[in-house]
């Protein structure tokens, strides 16, 4: 079956006018006559119309203008996939009608980390924003702000502990944190700082190749997969970078999702809030690529997506003893725009 099944089958049915539902069966007619003339890669991204970003009322028309077949397996390519990673698929054909032309990609992210304070009484989490602006033109710089945000108790009940503590400011750590910390540790917030480089490439560095233009990637699934010539476990970890961190074509993006919904040792969690609260859905592997430094035992990677507008929500590194939250970044916002707000702001 295709992405729209997927839909279907993710999204509730509500009851439709008659008025809504004929203008679904019309917008999906002029969608498939769009796609049978398939002018060009960057016309043929907005004739994906079925998950477009038109509002949900407009979508829901348009998933549910046929009768959906009976439940069976989709089928991603020559793959069959797996009930539990059908949003992948809706995702994928969400990101796909999403316009990626501009001058600059931004994205604004928060980095952070969970240790334990000297004592082992609680948790705390330090974290930072970083806020990226890479030029489409390989030859521009990109621009960069970085926030710390200090260090706070991880959840209510560290809160409460670290209140009982004398609510300290500061750590003192005779041996390393999980983190890396030693010596005196403030919890205080610092000031921003705001500086350009001409690194852009390392931000597309995939495969060992550094991708100069956005559209060096392939856009199917089975493309990324002879690029990154990779076993499973590194094949999961690339794509999921890629979804994360870097500044691909749509297409590029869709054909990630439908990567990782194909490749075994992805493993479907389900409905999740993110660090920053936001509902999503989930999927984890095993992975020790964003583990701390000094964690001892195996972790795995959650990647939290939106599945209704195909945003990776964050990507978290979880202790795969007890699913402890040690590290993650959390996108609050990534697009395209002609303009780079940070260059008149240093």
């Amino acid at each position: 079956m295709d992405d729209y099944q997927a839909v279907r089958e993710l999204l509730p049915v509500p009851p439709l006018s008659p008025d809504v539902e004929r203008t679904g069966r019309e917008r999906l007619a002029a969608a498939f006559a769009k796609e049978r003339v398939r002018p060009s890669r960057r016309t043929a991204r907005w004739s994906t119309l079925a998950v477009s970003l038109m509002g949900v009322a407009a979508a829901t028309a348009i998933v549910i203008a046929s009768t959906a077949p009976p439940r069976t397996p989709a089928v991603v390519g020559s793959v069959v996939q797996a009930d539990g990673k059908r949003f992948l698929l809706v995702a994928a054909a969400s990101v796909a009608a999403m316009p990626d032309e501009g001058g600059w990609w931004g994205r604004t992210e928060i980095n952070g980390w969970q240790f334990h304070e000297p004592g082992g009484r609680y948790v705390l989490r330090e974290s930072e924003s970083v806020e990226t602006w890479l030029p489409a033109d390989p030859e521009g710089v990109t621009w960069y702000r970085h926030t710390p945000r200090g260090i706070t108790p991880a959840t209510p009940q560290d809160a409460a502990a670290w209140r009982a503590d004398g609510s300290p400011a500061s750590w003192m750590y005779d041996k390393p944190s999980e983190k890396g910390h030693s010596g005196v540790v403030r919890a205080e917030a610092d000031e921003p700082r705001t500086w350009s480089s001409e690194d852009w490439d390392f931000r597309i560095v995939t495969a060992g190749k550094p991708l100069t233009k956005m559209s060096a990637l392939p856009d199917t699934p089975e493309g990324l997969k002879a690029l990154f010539n990779a076993d499973d476990r590194t094949t999961i970890d690339t794509a999921a970078r890629l979804l994360v961190f870097a500044p691909v074509t749509s297409e590029t993006r869709a054909a990630a999702y439908r990567l990782l919904a194909s490749t075994p040792g992805v493993a479907a969690v389900g409905p999740v809030t993110d660090v920053l609260g936001r509902a999503g859905q989930a999927v984890e592997y095993e992975s020790g690529e964003f583990a701390p430094p000094n964690h001892k035992g195996a972790t795995k990677t959650r990647l939290v997506i939106d599945p209704l507008s195909g945003r990776p929500l964050s990507i978290e590194t979880r202790s795969a003893t007890n699913g402890m939250l040690l590290t993650y970044t959390a996108i609050q916002d990534s697009r395209w725009a002609d303009d780079n707000p940070l260059k008149e702001a240093k």
